[in-house]
C-alpha cells in the first residue's frame, strides 16, 4: 500500500475509533461529569493564522492553527461550556468551591501577533475572555522564537543531510552533548519537527544556541521570514479587549534545564516587565513546554506568582494552583482523514478520552 494511502486509513481508523469512543453514552457522561467535578477546561494554543497548509509548509505545523478551525473550536466548547478568565478560575480554586457547571478557558503562549490579528477579532466578536502568556524579551522585536528558529534550521538540515540521525549525532557530540541521553526513541527522527521537539526540552538555552550556530555552518541559514511577535501597544489592547496579560518568561528557556539564576531572572524579570507596561499585578504564568520540576515550582512561588498552567495532569501537591493543567491544540488536534474538524476526536480531546492511553512525557524530576 502506497504510503499516503496507508496514512489516509490510519486517519479513517483514528476517527472510527474516537467516534465509538465518544458515542458510548457511559464513558461520555461519566467524562463530562469528571470534567465538571474535577477542574476547569483551560485550552492552550500558540499561533492562529489564515492558511495552516500554506503556512505549514515553511513554520513548525504544531503549532498552528487555522482561523476557521480555531473558531470551530470555540463554537464547539462554547455549546457545552460557559467560557471564564483564569482570574475567576483561580478565585474557585483559591476558595476550594467547584463550579457548578461546565467552564472552559482559552490561552494562548508566545506571544504571536497571528493571535492579535486572527484570533482577538474571533473572540472580541462573540464576546470570549482569554489569555495571552508572553515572552517579554520578544516584544516589539524582530527576533526569532527559539524554537522556530531552531526548526527551520533543522528542516533544512533533514533535507540536507543524507544521514539525518548520524550527522545530528556527530554535530551533537562535536559540542560533547549526549545525543543518545536526548534522543532515546528512533520515532524522534521521523520528521524534522519531531527531532525538533525532542531536542529542546533537554538543553539549555546556551546550548540551543551552540547547536543552532554549528546546524548553520553545516547548512547554511537561508531563512528569511521570522514570525512576528506582539508590540506593547497590542498587548494593551489585547488587555482592554479582556484578555488576561501572563508571563512566558523572558526568552522561553525551557526552566528544568537551567540554573536557579537563570530560572529567577527568567521569572521575576518577566513579571517585573509585565506589571511595569500594564501597570497592575501580574498572576498568571505558564512553564515553557509544559516542563517543570519542584525546584521551578518553588521559584514561582517565591517570585510571588499566583496561579500556573502546564501541559498535563501532573500536579505538585504543595502548590497546585501553581499546576494547573491545561490542553494544548493546534491544527492536527481535532481532523478526520480529509483534514476536516472531526467532533468525534475533538471531543475525545476534550473529555479526557483521547488518546485512549494518555502518557506524560515532559520533564518533572
Amino acid at each position: 500500500m502506497p504510503p499516503k494511502q496507508a496514512e489516509r486509513w490510519r486517519w479513517h481508523l483514528k476517527v472510527a475509533l474516537a467516534s465509538a469512543i465518544a458515542g458510548a453514552s457511559r464513558l461520555q457522561h461519566h467524562a463530562t461529569r469528571a470534567r465538571e467535578q474535577r477542574r476547569p477546561l483551560i485550552l492552550g494554543y500558540h499561533r492562529v493564522v489564515q492558511n495552516f497548509a500554506e503556512v505549514a509548509r515553511t513554520e513548525m505545523p504544531s503549532m498552528l492553527i487555522s482561523r476557521s478551525m480555531f473558531e470551530q473550536h470555540i463554537d464547539w466548547v462554547g455549546r457545552t461550556f460557559r467560557f471564564v478568565t483564569l482570574d475567576e478560575i483561580g478565585e474557585h480554586m483559591l476558595a476550594g468551591a467547584p463550579f457548578v457547571e461546565p467552564v472552559a478557558a482559552v490561552t494562548f503562549d508566545d506571544g504571536y501577533r497571528d493571535v492579535y490579528e486572527n484570533a482577538l477579532p474571533v473572540l472580541k466578536r462573540k464576546g470570549i475572555p482569554a489569555a495571552m502568556f508572553v515572552v517579554t524579551n520578544l516584544v516589539g522585536q524582530p527576533f526569532w522564537q527559539v524554537h522556530d528558529k531552531l526548526y527551520h534550521l533543522m528542516d533544512k538540515a533533514f533535507a540536507t543531510w543524507s544521514d539525518p540521525q548520524k550527522r545530528l549525532f556527530d554535530v551533537l557530540s562535536a559540542l560533547q552533548i549526549p545525543a543518545a541521553d536526548i534522543f532515546r526513541n528512533r520515532s524522534a527522527f521521523n520528521s524534522s519537527m519531531s527531532a525538533t521537539a525532542t531536542m529542546l526540552p533537554a538543553l539549555s538555552q546556551m546550548e540551543v544556541a551552540r547547536v543552532m550556530t554549528a546546524i548553520e555552518a553545516s547548512v547554511g541559514n537561508g531563512v528569511a521570514h521570522i514570525p512576528q511577535s506582539l508590540t506593547w501597544p497590542m498587548i494593551h489592547e489585547m488587555r482592554r479587549s479582556g484578555f488576561t496579560i501572563g508571563s512566558h518568561t523572558k526568552t522561553h528557556a525551557w526552566l528544568p534545564m537551567e540554573s536557579a539564576d537563570v530560572v529567577w531572572d527568567e521569572l521575576e524579570g518577566s513579571k517585573r516587565a509585565l506589571e511595569e507596561q500594564l501597570g497592575e499585578p501580574v498572576n498568571h504564568f505558564a512553564y515553557p513546554g509544559g516542563h517543570f520540576t519542584q525546584a521551578v515550582v518553588d521559584a514561582l512561588s517565591r517570585a510571588g506568582y499566583q496561579f500556573a498552567y502546564t501541559a498535563c495532569p501532573h500536579r505538585e501537591p504543595k502548590y497546585p494552583q501553581l499546576t494547573i493543567e491545561r490542553l494544548l491544540l493546534w491544527e492536527g488536534s481535532s481532523i478526520d482523514a480529509d483534514g476536516e474538524f472531526s467532533s468525534a476526536v475533538f471531543n475525545c480531546q476534550v473529555h479526557d478520552l483521547w488518546p485512549p492511553a494518555r502518557r506524560c512525557e515532559r520533564l518533572h524530576a
